[in-house]
């Protein structure tokens, strides 16, 4: 009985694809496995152990891409499960970290923050999306904690600011003028969700802010 050579001209049809892959999938590592077996020398078979080990790598690579297709559908899950807390949050009052407020034509808006300690004076710096100082507000003293302070939509000279959005700055000081930690808040109601990113944004008027920067969550009514 001859023996087939076992050179590169007797492997099988598409072993030679499964080699150039990018990935070697679990049928592509079956398919050499089968390449092997029915190209090995009859005079010389394999070793059992190093059979076994195949057969181990093979299962191994089985239970990884059953893994990976259920941590994929686990993300999915997720991603849907965010969406829909997303939803919910429509006509719902929430309050984010930042800096940013929304002013509509001819009205006046609010602007809220937090004091890291009792403050003898607070000012506010309003700017426009160039930077610009539109308006200096002087608070007075004020107490630790969460406060909300609202500004007329007038620029410094008395005129109305245009709509749109502007960054607020607070700086405070102690008794003794030592600065103290201040951040912006921003409030209101939600009013839709853009879900278009890699996270639900949450709409807020002309804001949108992500939804892993809420803090807290009011009901309306």
């Amino acid at each position: 009985m001859a023996i087939p050579n076992i050179g590169p001209s007797t492997a099988q049809p598409g072993v030679g694809q499964a080699l150039t892959a990018k990935t070697v999938t679990q049928d592509d590592f079956l398919k050499l496995l089968i390449a092997q077996l029915q190209n090995q020398n009859p005079l010389q078979p394999m070793d059992n152990q190093e059979f076994a080990a195949q057969l181990a790598t093979f299962n191994s690579l089985g239970q990884l891409i059953d893994i990976n297709g259920k941590l994929g559908q686990l993300q999915s899950m997720q991603g849907l499960a965010s969406q829909y807390n997303a939803a919910s949050l429509i006509g719902k009052e929430i309050e984010v970290n930042g800096n940013v407020v929304n002013l509509a034509e001819g009205s006046s808006a609010s602007l809220g923050y937090q004091l890291g300690a009792n403050a003898a004076r607070v000012g506010i710096s309003i700017r426009n999306s160039a930077g610009g100082l539109v308006r200096q507000i002087d608070a007075g003293s004020q107490k630790a904690g969460e406060q909300t302070i609202q500004w007329d939509g007038r620029d410094s000279a008395g005129n109305r600011a245009p709509s749109g959005s502007y960054n607020f700055e607070i700086t405070a000081v102690d008794a003794g003028g030592k600065n103290i930690p201040t951040w912006g808040l921003i409030r209101g109601v939600v009013t839709g969700v853009s879900l278009g990113g890699n996270e639900p944004l949450l709409e807020i008027g002309a804001l949108l802010v992500p939804m892993s920067s809420v803090i807290r969550v009011r009901s309306q009514g």
